[in-house]
């Protein structure tokens, strides 16, 4: 019994001693353990990046649909702001159409405030502020034209680690160009 005993005990050290030496499934180990640690990192990095050009995206419709606003020679239709919307459709691509919201507001300065004189929008509205300091660009008479663009980016990791979705919102406020006053009578 003793022999058994002393031999059983050789051969567990023995086994012991070459699996403390083995480096075989080391690798595989440590990459087991790593993985999901970098895919998480991977694909955050990848949110990162949609994220900034989404947000960038947002900026650009909205200096564009501004811009576009701004050059009416003092009349606007709905029709022709619905053609806009449409214009802008390709900057925020692959982004669908139908998950942008827009809106156009113009102000007419009456007093010391800004006065809505009307506004038109697709998709619903985007909420925001006057920026302040609006009326300081105002003259008596003359218009604004403010172009609020908003869109919602939900990450690919909100799922794994519970980050919701992101409004990203931008808006830029400029003077029409053709006519101190732009009339959209359907609006």
């Amino acid at each position: 019994m003793k022999t058994l005993l002393k031999t059983c005990a050789l051969k567990l050290g023995s086994t012991a001693a070459r699996f403390r030496k083995d480096r075989k499934g080391m690798a595989a180990i440590e990459f087991a353990a790593i993985f999901p640690f970098m895919l998480v990192l991977y694909f955050g990095v990848v949110d990162i990046g949609d994220l900034i050009s989404t947000n960038r995206k947002v900026t650009l419709a909205a200096s564009a649909l501004g811009d576009l606003v701004a050059q009416a020679p003092g009349t606007v239709t709905a029709s022709e702001l619905n053609g806009l919307y449409k214009a802008i459709a390709p900057i925020m691509d692959p982004i669908p159409a139908s998950a942008v919201k827009v809106h156009i507001l113009v102000y007419r300065k009456s007093g010391s405030t800004a006065v809505l004189r009307w506004q038109h929008n697709t998709n619903g509205t985007c909420a925001g502020t006057l920026p302040t300091g609006m009326v300081g660009m105002m003259a008596d008479g003359n218009d604004l034209v403010l172009a609020r663009v908003c869109t919602s980016y939900a990450p690919i990791t909100g799922k794994v680690v519970s980050a919701g979705p992101f409004n990203l919102t931008d808006q830029f406020v400029l003077r029409p160009r053709e006519a101190p006053q732009l009339l959209c009578p359907n609006c």
